[in-house]
């Protein structure tokens, strides 16, 4: 499945890199996380309530970020298992300061956050992919995700 898009928070480029790159800062904001471990400044995991349709449960995914470009761009690279499935996940993003109106240069603390992820997701989970669920369902906790982002960014 892939899955893409974009969106606009208030602070400066450097920022947002620092605060999507900060797994203790991140976290905080994914949808049905129930535990955060985090190992080092690269590498945590997270477990998180799963509910689809009949099957519900926990999945633990272990996340790294990778390719560090600051204040640029990052990938997330990772792998998650429960409820007898597998979810592999590449995500990355690309920051960008946003134009002003009318052409007037970057306006000061907004910058627009591109990204793209791929996963793939075998084993009982698999099964609801080709009715649209697990699309549906993405979508639903990205919109949630990048709007705590930017309730969290708000606060910094």
């Amino acid at each position: 499945m892939h899955l893409d898009g974009r969106f606009t928070i208030v602070a400066t480029q450097y920022e947002v890199y620092a605060f999507l790159t900060d797994p203790r800062t991140v976290s905080r904001h994914m949808p049905d996380v129930t535990n955060v471990v985090i190992e080092d400044d690269d590498h945590f995991t997270v477990t998180a309530r799963v509910g689809i349709s009949h099957i519900k449960g926990d999945v633990v995914m272990k996340l790294a970020i990778r390719d560090r470009q600051p204040p640029v761009s990052t990938t997330v690279v990772g792998k998650g298992t429960g409820l007898a499935s597998v979810v592999d996940m590449v995500t990355s993003f690309t920051l960008e300061s946003s134009p002003g109106p009318e052409g007037s240069g970057p306006r000061q603390g907004e910058t627009t956050v591109r990204w793209q992820a791929d996963v793939t997701i075998s084993g009982t989970l698999a099964a609801f992919g080709p009715q649209g669920l697990l699309d549906r369902i993405a979508r639903k906790n990205i919109d949630a995700f990048i709007e705590g982002l930017q309730q969290g960014m708000s606060r910094t």
